[in-house]
């Protein structure tokens, strides 16, 4: 729906208390470099992307 808006993923050991439910997940929004502007609107896509796949 809309390329490029995820840079790559990070795929580590940890476990950040993932596994206590069946389908949890982790979303980091934004970084050191990123405004709040930034952080807001990638997530008005990134609801939009959610809303599609769990219809």
């Amino acid at each position: 729906m809309y390329p490029n808006l995820f840079k790559p993923i990070i795929l580590r050991k940890s476990r950040y208390n993932q596994h206590l439910g069946a389908y949890a997940n982790i979303i980091e929004v934004g970084a050191t470099g990123n405004t709040l502007e930034q952080c807001l609107t990638s997530m008005k896509y990134l609801s939009k992307v959610m809303n599609e796949i769990l219809k």
